[in-house]
């Protein structure tokens, strides 16, 4: 409503203005050559008018068509333009789906429309990668470095490739210029420890860890973690180079991140101990059983005092055993320590918890040659020795991420260089050539000392338990050990057969089948049914 009042006013003003120009008094004379036009004021102002439209129309005329091929050309390099970011979407959507065929085709097609922009260098190096041409993809991602804006993502694909076939070194400097870029990325920080932790190089993977905690990619309590591996990494190498001194700095560098773990405690008690500091030395040892036990930290501690006899070695390692008294490798120690005095119910009632539902093949084969100690009742030792044969495997060192063993700790999986990947855990699978044949007795005994872990092999060997043993001090005799008869003895007609516990899977006999007869010593070795 107001717009037409405004344009009703404006076109009244014109008439009025019309009116007014046409009522003026007089004319105006055009003189022309041999000729004069008279005309009114009102006619003039009408002919000025209708000239400069005119001239205006016939300017502009002029102008289109002095610039109809400049705007032909940009209308056509638009238009081509517009084709080539269509092809560029569809490329970059067929390369998400993974149809190479198409993804190549659009590539061409985008190429040829708009050239070489950042995006069609992208479009063209993932076909390129799609398609499995490397050194074409590779092409495409270098000259992307030239373009400050793609510069980053082109040095990301150079990793890749470098990384798929596995130049380290190249990857290392890549990821290194990718850092100097931006120093907060996580692939260039994670490729960067990854890349120098897999080629040994503890001192540059701990800077990238330290580039990872400044731009706070990762838990303080892992990157302590990490802190500790790398320094008993370091500390490991040291030590096979022969340098004491750095060994033992890099060692206890580890211990004060993680007191409990036992690579790097058995690393500072070997040389503590070799510099005659064996009292710090078995604190060490103590403060990581007391958080994580392990065999290998029994047998440096059993190592200290090696002119100790034996039954002062017993009580410390029992001593030992006590600061962790419920752990497996707890009730091991003090079975291998009253194996080794003789005493084999105590060392069987040490493995009872450790028998209930799926034994490993040490508990199995250690509660064989207990049996066997006892003498006389090998039909029970052959029946722990033949389950050991189906029982999970003995304690070892276990990578989370390929799931394959190694008898030996390190920083990376020697398979898969995983890092912090290994921990001690039992395995599930059977240890079937741990186990053969003997002499003509026909029983089965243990060929793979990884099984005892330098546990006791059978009673009535006590040199070859866990606890080292010394001779006996002079004056003294040694701890009588039952002996082994020479053949298997031969059951009464009416003595019950005795089967040991079984595993699931052990086809035996039922319990049913059978009955004790009143030997409440021999049922209770023989576990729960």
């Amino acid at each position: 409503m107001i717009r037409a009042l405004w344009l009703f006013l404006l076109i009244a003003v014109m008439a009025f203005g019309a009116v007014t120009l046409f009522s003026l008094p007089g004319d105006i004379t055009i003189a022309l050559p041999g000729r004069e036009l008279h005309t009114g004021i009102g006619g003039a102002v009408v002919f000025t008018f209708a000239l400069a439209i005119v001239l205006m129309l016939l300017y502009r005329f002029i102008s289109m068509f002095v610039a109809m091929p400049g705007e032909f050309t940009r209308w056509t390099q638009t238009r081509r333009r517009h084709k080539g970011f269509v092809a560029l979407t569809r490329g970059l959507v067929a390369v998400a789906a993974g149809d190479a065929e198409d993804a190549r085709r659009q590539t061409k097609k985008a190429l040829a429309l708009v050239g070489e922009p950042p995006l069609a260098l992208l479009l063209a190096a993932q076909a390129a990668a799609l398609d499995g041409d490397d050194e074409q993809a590779q092409r495409y991602y270098t000259q992307m470095l030239q373009s400050k804006d793609m510069e980053f993502l082109g040095l990301r694909g150079l990793y890749m490739a470098a990384a798929r076939r596995g130049d380290n070194e190249q990857a290392i400097s890549i990821a290194e210029r990718a850092l100097t870029l931006r120093p907060k990325t996580p692939w260039a920080i994670n490729a960067l420890f990854d890349l120098q932790s897999g080629k040994r190089a503890w001192e540059s993977a701990n800077a990238a860890l330290d580039a990872a905690s400044r731009a706070k990619l990762i838990d303080s309590s892992i990157t302590k973690r990490r802190r500790a591996v790398l320094a008993t990494a370091a500390a490991k190498d040291a030590d096979a180079r022969g340098d004491s001194a750095a060994a033992l700095a890099r060692a206890q560098e580890a211990l004060n991140l993680a007191p409990g773990f036992a690579p790097a405690a058995l690393i500072a008690a070997k040389h503590l101990s070799a510099q005659g500091r064996q009292w710090k030395a078995a604190s060490l040892i103590e403060t990581a059983w007391a958080q994580e036990p392990h065999p290998d930290l029994a047998r440096a501690y059993a190592a200290l005092k090696p002119e100790e006899t034996a039954q002062s070695r017993a009580r410390r390692l029992s001593a030992l055993a006590g600061m962790n008294p419920d752990h497996p490798e707890s009730r091991f120690l003090n079975a291998a320590v009253a194996i080794s005095a003789g005493r084999l119910e105590d060392a069987s009632e040490a493995l009872r918890p450790l028998t209930d539902r799926f034994p490993v093949a040490r508990v199995c084969l250690l509660m064989a040659d207990i049996e066997r100690g006892f003498g006389g009742d090998s039909l029970v030792a052959r029946e722990w020795a033949n389950r050991a044969l189906r029982a999970p495997r003995d304690a070892q060192w276990v990578c989370s991420a390929c799931a394959r063993t190694t008898n030996e700790w390190s920083a990376t999986c020697p398979h898969c260089h995983a890092f912090d990947a290994l921990s001690w855990q039992s395995g599930a699978r059977a240890v079937v050539e741990a186990m053969t044949p003997a002499d003509e007795t026909g029983e089965l005994v243990p060929v793979d000392t990884t099984l005892y872990r330098d546990a006791v092999k059978a009673a009535e060997e006590p040199s070859r338990a866990i606890v080292p043993q010394q001779p006996p001090a002079a004056g003294t005799s040694p701890t009588p050990v039952p002996e082994r008869p020479a053949t298997p003895p031969t059951p009464r007609e009416d003595e019950p057969a005795i089967f040991a516990p079984r595993a699931p899977d052990d086809p035996g006999p039922d319990y049913d089948e059978f009955a004790f007869d009143g030997d409440d010593s021999r049922q209770r070795r023989m576990g729960s049914w």
